[in-house]
């Protein structure tokens, strides 16, 4: 077995990418060393802005960022994709080997994470980051205006920058939800008729398994999971289960929990106003 590069991470416990590197890193059973990131829509501290973070470790400001030896990987769909060429303890491959698999296997990743360049609301993996927007609103109404000065002065992305200054200063969270309707009614009724009654996505686990476990942890968060329980989505149900019982579950997605009570405040009464709709948006389309 030949060693293995030093890997270091520079992630955020609640980030959907950090969650879907830290599945992979587990998967392949990879040593590695962490550093979690206090990020600007959450922390007063706001690393992922520091001056030697945006020079030396990322300059769009982002987790999350994986070191391969001296060499620094960023985008979750492009570390992952390297992760699977280092050999691990686990005898698992996350990419397949024909070109033709690997192009089918590419379309879902970047559909089911958030991919620069993408709209919001446009595929499932950006479907879900206007969803998490109530969540992200709680959090940045809590900053200080230094904390939201500092985002204005150093935050290198315009539309993350704009995201945080108008949830800051007004209520955007329900008036955007419905820029995800189609995107993730369409993406759920797609994966249904893609998926068999057993195994996953392309036969074995792989890369695109990984996000759609993130997504669909991130609906229990936004207190829209009873949709992946609906009859309609039967292969779903079934999909999600396998998924919740793989060992990387656990280690990369609620070993990781530290944002319970801000769940509370988002959602006091469990309740999300957008789910009685997208439910009846799938009976329809199912």
């Amino acid at each position: 077995m030949m060693t293995q590069p030093k890997l270091v991470l520079y992630h955020a416990n609640w980030s959907l990418c950090s969650q879907m590197v830290r599945v992979a890193l587990y998967e392949k059973g990879l040593e590695f060393d962490h550093i979690p990131m206090k990020l600007c829509d959450q922390y007063e501290e706001a690393e992922n802005l520091d001056k030697d973070y945006l020079k030396n470790i990322n300059p769009t400001g982002v987790v999350p960022v994986l070191k391969i030896n001296d060499e620094i990987v960023r985008d979750s769909a492009y570390i992952i994709e390297r992760l699977d060429d280092i050999e691990g303890k686990n005898q698992i491959n996350l990419w397949p080997k024909e070109a033709q698999a690997k192009e089918e296997l590419r379309q879902w990743v970047y559909d089911t994470t958030i991919t620069e360049g993408v709209p919001l609301g446009k595929t499932l993996g950006t479907a879900i980051a206007i969803f998490s927007l109530g969540l992200v609103e709680i959090l940045v109404k809590e900053l200080s205006l230094k904390a939201i000065w500092k985002i204005i002065r150093r935050h290198p992305r315009r539309e993350r920058k704009m995201v945080f200054i108008s949830t800051y200063f007004f209520s955007i969270k329900n008036k955007v939800g419905p820029m995800g309707y189609k995107a993730l009614v369409d993406s759920l009724v797609e994966l249904e008729n893609n998926l068999d009654d057993e195994g996953y996505l392309f036969g074995d686990f792989n890369h695109a398994d990984i996000n759609l476990m993130c997504c669909f942890y991130r609906m229990v968060d936004l207190r829209l999971d009873s949709i992946l329980e609906m009859s309609e989505l039967p292969k779903i149900n079934s999909y999600w289960e396998r998924l919740k019982n793989r060992p990387s579950f656990k280690k990369g997605i609620l070993d990781f929990n530290d944002h319970e009570e801000s769940l509370k405040k988002a959602f006091p009464d469990d309740f999300n106003p957008h789910l009685e709709i997208l439910k009846s948006k799938i009976k329809e389309k199912a």
